[in-house]
């Protein structure tokens, strides 16, 4: 595996997260076919195991995947809070079909 290929995936996960906090959903969607392009990428090679180097780059990668998936979650959550802030205050509101376990 290049580090070219893990630089890509860190760059994209980069990308994903800035758009994710700009809530901006077209960047979002563009950036998860980057993100997406990326991780296949890395997958489809899947010898990271024998370079230091690349497992010192992956470790800070997963870092910022982690980052990014807490950042998903909480703009998750708080999506949810303000429909149910919605809904209190308006009882014609559109309501939610399921809730989380």
């Amino acid at each position: 595996m290049s580090l070219a290929l893990v630089d890509e995936l860190g760059a994209a996960t980069a990308q994903l997260r800035g758009a994710m906090q700009k809530a901006d959903l077209a960047a979002i969607e563009q950036a998860m076919g980057r993100f997406r392009a990326a991780m296949e990428a890395v997958q489809a090679v899947g010898a990271s195991r024998t370079d230091p180097a690349l497992k010192a780059r992956i470790r800070d990668v997963v870092g910022d995947l982690e980052s990014s998936r807490t950042l998903a979650c909480l703009l998750g959550d708080m999506a949810g809070q303000m429909h149910m802030a919605n809904a209190a205050r308006n009882p014609d509101a559109p309501q939610k079909l399921y809730a989380p376990r």
